[in-house]
């Protein structure tokens, strides 16, 4: 990290670069200097380290002019709320919006606010109508885990003045790359406003209902998502999916079970590069303060944004990063207007062109709260942000240094936002007696006392589910550069002088103390104790980071882990790695392994603990380690008498479970300490069949390097090649062939290999196995055979090759009976009319459904059973799941799919002969099925068309809807009713 000294010395040597022309420049020249437009784009090249690879690296027809925004008077470099920075290339941006992606999104075509939780909406130019009820928008936003940068976007917006950044608006050269696409880079120092000029940008472009996707980098953020690539790609993505293609991110959440898998960054850009290259018309992408990306992550950055310029002129890309300049503006507030003049004099005198500066002198103004106070404070301003800071800190009574210092180590080194909520319970920790003072909740004028805002500010957000919460984040970026330097040691501030070291014991202790005495009764109220959550999830990483534990940390660490503490079990239950544990599952130091914690697992050993204790998801400690890919752990355990082959768990054995991760260093460790290659059991079966289902090659060569045997059967998959099929790429399908796999082997969830490629979708492993001898009709698995799996899912390609290998259209079992109903139950209409065209029998009975038309009724697709009806399906047929057609037809759910016309299904079905009173089926008739699911426009529907009215027995619901009362007709009773009616009969 640069010091401080370096970031606010004025006067820096100059250094000879070149230009984009090689030609020789000055570089860093001293702010005294004028900058013109050749040395603000030659420090552009130079600072940023990334500008001149994508000139390199571009192909001729995308390289795009570099425009450097610069007086053309002058020559000097405007500010934000005058002239402003620098710019290279083109922009985009969307207007105000509540903090969160729950609440609203604009619709661009309608400009109309539509809300996402709860129904069917249209989405951006693709008109994609999705269903998205609150929980599956919660857990997949849940599962992404983006950062949100409209936080950031609300915060600037809100404290634009009038006018600000108006000239870049207006700017012709701006006005060119909205036209043509490409790259806009704004630069200039810290504090010179380009998060403002890049928020009016985004408000601009969003208010002419251009399409807009930004990302804010910011190193306040405590999750540190915000400083890092992946969280950027996050971020977009989410965005992007939840404005323009909801389906795919839905399909993206599912492919990844169901969020219980995270997705790699490499996934991330590709889907959002896909998602770009689906989408016609032109998308602006915002990307602020990319110095402020961490170090090792801004490469992975230049290379996605170099992706993104060749993606054509639909592109458009505005990055800001930080650059000297020379000059600014001011915002003039109330409190100054009979002092306007001296004010702005004094400010533009001793900015040096820094609007960080000047907010944090407005803010030292208004703490004064006189005019005569501030003429007074003009005469001894101080000269630069390190003085500003210092004297900020000096400032901060002594009753209040404690919790001041409390405060900015919790802003600094803290790994999540801290709410105000947060905050009053930090500072109700008593760390002499190690108890909880009483309650005493903290306002945001209160915190003024405290510290100033120059240092911290409190900014208002809306989380899941709109709950209001207040964050406090550093004033600036700027604050912790200062506080952490070398300077600050030199400084009459130097007490408070914070390192990581520092801080990340005393954070540990907070949340240890926490958790120590809210989980005394064994469970934790979360609503009684609103640091619980962090304290849980993150005590063990502030720990991880300490390069010495002292006493206060190890001894309430080693308390905390005792299994006679209730409080440890309430931790366990709390923390999401250990969803399931109860007490006596496992003891604590099979959790100390999960977590990575060498120091404590060190000291427990020493104490008497029992490193082959059995307990837990994972079974035992060596399992939990080598699964969550802790090799430090995995050592010290196996050092300590660990037994490599132990069975229990999910995964059976240590190797299993190291395999499913896919570190080879612990694989090959395992191997090496006498780890059986072949061991059974486990939800796989082997190793060998983990690492091939989650597609690690390099962990399944080794394997099968040390004796993995090929045909193993048991497991999941049955069989190493159904497993490499299913979640492998073909050059492993292809290794265990050439290993001597036996193609046609039977087992395993998908019964064959080729069954589990078909349900993948991938057309070079199906065609690597059929000419390798595959039986393209063998039968078993969960869809009967490989035909009725591709059909499922829709893919043509592989149904067609399917057929052409000889695959029996006709061929009964699995779930869906036919691969005709299996295609109709899921939608596919070109497969539907595929199969038909190769002989499937419209009317083929057997499955969950009955029949195909049955199959389409259920699901509401109006085109295929329309379609089904014109090739003869018979619309009175009986048997499946819901007796009829029609049945299945009239249990349409109260929020259905737009793109689902129930109703028009059933009167499509009636016109074409249904029996509107036909029984049999899971709700006994059509009319009982509406009234049961609680569909007033069918029921109303089918009355209208004749319907006998449901059994006057059906009146006891209203009288005691718990009970459940058997379905009184002229048959044999068979069904019963478990919910009330949803009207007033």
């Amino acid at each position: 990290m640069n010091s401080v000294k370096q970031k606010f010395t004025k006067g820096k040597k100059d250094k000879k670069v070149d230009d984009i022309g090689g030609n020789p420049v000055e570089d860093n020249i001293n702010q005294s200097q004028i900058a013109g437009p050749e040395a603000v784009q030659s420090s552009m090249y130079t600072t940023t380290g990334f500008i001149s690879e994508f000139t390199d690296n571009l192909t001729e027809q995308n390289k795009r002019k570099k425009l450097a925004l610069t007086d053309p008077d002058t020559g000097l470099v405007g500010r934000a709320t005058e002239k402003e920075t620098y710019l290279d290339g083109q922009i985009p941006q969307r207007p105000r919006i509540t903090a969160g992606r729950d609440v609203h999104m604009n619709n661009v075509q309608g400009n109309q606010n539509q809300t996402i939780n709860n129904d069917y909406r249209q989405t951006g130019g693709n008109n994609t109508f999705v269903m998205v009820d609150m929980n599956t928008m919660y857990n997949i936003k849940k599962w992404i885990n983006a950062p949100d940068s409209s936080f950031n976007f609300n915060a600037a917006y809100d404290n634009m003045t009038k006018g600000t950044g108006e000239w870049l608006l207006n700017d012709s050269r701006l006005i060119q790359w909205k036209e043509s696409g490409g790259l806009l880079w704004l630069q200039g120092k810290a504090g010179s406003g380009k998060t403002f000029l890049l928020t009016k940008a985004i408000t601009s472009l969003k208010a002419d209902n251009h399409d807009v996707l930004y990302f804010y980098f910011d190193t306040r953020d405590q999750s540190k998502a915000k400083a890092t690539y992946k969280g950027m790609l996050a971020s977009l993505m989410l965005d992007m999916g939840l404005q323009f293609n909801q389906a795919q991110l839905m399909n993206l959440y599912e492919k990844y079970n169901s969020g219980r898998t995270q997705m790699p960054a490499d996934a991330m850009k590709s889907t959002l590069l896909d998602f770009l290259r689906q989408k016609s018309s032109s998308m602006f992408i915002f990307v602020d303060a990319f110095d402020e990306c961490d170090n090792q992550e801004q490469h992975p950055v230049t290379e996605f944004i170099q992706q993104l310029l060749v993606q054509g002129l639909k592109i458009h890309i505005c990055v800001s990063c930080r650059y000297p300049a020379n000059h600014i503006g001011m915002k003039c507030w109330p409190l100054f207007v009979n002092i306007k003049e001296e004010v702005t004099e004094a400010l533009l005198h001793g900015s040096h062109g820094q609007i960080r500066w000047v907010d944090c002198q407005i803010q030292y103004f208004h703490q004064l709260g006189s005019g005569r106070a501030i003429r007074k404070a003009l005469k001894s301003l101080p000269k630069t942000l390190e003085e500003t800071y210092e004297q900020a800190l000096n400032a901060i009574k002594r009753e209040h240094k404690d919790n001041a210092q409390a405060i900015m180590k919790w802003l600094l080194f803290g790994y999540e936002e801290l709410t105000m909520k947060m905050l009053a319970e930090i500072l109700r920790i008593d760390f002499e007696q190690e108890i909880l003072d009483d309650p005493e909740p903290i306002q945001e004028h209160e915190l003024c006392n405290i510290v100033s805002s120059t240092l911290a500010v409190v900014q208002q957000g809306t989380h899941w589910y709109n709950r209001q919460e207040y964050i406090l984040q550093l004033g600036h970026p700027s604050v912790k550069e200062y506080i952490v330097s070398e300077e600050i040691k030199e400084s009459s501030a130097k007490l408070f002088q914070i390192n990581d070291q520092l801080a990340h014991e005393f954070i540990a202790q907070c949340c240890l103390i926490y958790l120590v005495v809210c989980g005394k009764d064994g469970h934790i109220d979360r609503a009684l104790f609103p640091l619980a959550g962090y304290a849980v999830n993150r005590w063990t990483e502030h720990v991880r980071n300490l390069q010495q534990l002292g006493d206060p940390v190890k001894c309430l660490s080693l308390h905390l882990l005792t299994d006679t503490n209730t409080s440890c079990l309430a931790w366990m239950n709390q923390n999401h790695f250990f969803h399931g544990a109860t007490a006596g599952s496992a003891l604590p130091f099979y959790y100390a392994s999960m977590v990575n914690l060498p120091n404590m697992i060190s000291s427990m050993i020493e104490n008497g603990a029992d490193v082959n204790a059995q307990g837990g998801v994972y079974g035992n400690a060596l399992q939990a380690a080598s699964y969550r890919r802790e090799v430090d752990i995995v050592k010290l355990l196996l050092e300590n008498g660990a037994d490599v082959n132990a069975q229990g768990g999910e995964y059976g054995n240590a190797l299993q479970a190291a395999s499913c991760g896919g570190q080879v260093d612990i694989v090959k460790l395992l191997l090496e300490n006498g780890a059986d290659v072949n061991a059974q059991g486990g939800k796989f079966g082997n190793a060998l069949k983990v690492a091939l289902a989650a597609g690690n090659k390099a962990v399944a060569n080794l394997l099968l390097e040390n004796g993995a045997d090929v045909n193993a059967q048991g497991g999941l998959y049955g069989n190493a090649l159904q497993a490499a099929s299913y979640g492998a790429n073909v050059d492993i399908v292809k290794l265990l062939l050439e290993n001597g796999a036996d193609v046609n082997a039977q087992g395993g969830v998908y019964g064959t290999a080729l069954q589990a490629v078909s349900i993948r979708g991938n057309v070079d492993k199906v065609k690597l196995l059929l000419e390798n001898g595959a039986d393209v009709n063998a039968q078993g698995g969960v869809y009967g055979n490989a035909l009725q799996a591709a059909s499922y899912r829709g893919y043509v390609d592989i149904v067609k090759l399917l057929l052409e290998n000889g695959a029996d259209v006709n061929a009964q079992g699995g779930l869906y009976g036919t691969a005709l109903q299996a295609a109709s139950f899921g939608r596919k209409v070109d497969i539907v009319k595929l199969l038909l065209e190769n002989g499937a029998d419209v009317n083929a009975q057997g499955g969950k459904y009955g029949n195909a038309l049955q199959g389409a009724s259920c699901r509401g697709k109006v085109d295929i059973v329309k379609f089904l009806l014109e090739k003869g399906a018979n619309v009175n047929v009986e048997g499946g799941k819901y007796g009829t057609a029609l049945q299945a037809a009239s249990i349409a759910p109260i929020h259905w799919d737009p793109r689902c016309d129930y109703v028009k299904l059933v009167e499509i079905l009636l016109d074409n002969g249904a029996d509107i009173n036909s029984r049999g089926g899971q709700y006994g008739n059509p009319i009982q099925a509406a009234a049961i699911k609680g569909n007033q426009e069918i029921y109303d529907f089918l009355i209208q068309k004749g319907a006998t009215p449901i059994d006057p027995i059906f009146t006891i619901f209203q009288e005691d809807p718990e009970i459940p009362i058997p379905l009184m007709d002229n048959e044999p009773a068979d069904h019963q009713i478990y919910c009330p009616l949803f009207w007033n009969m």
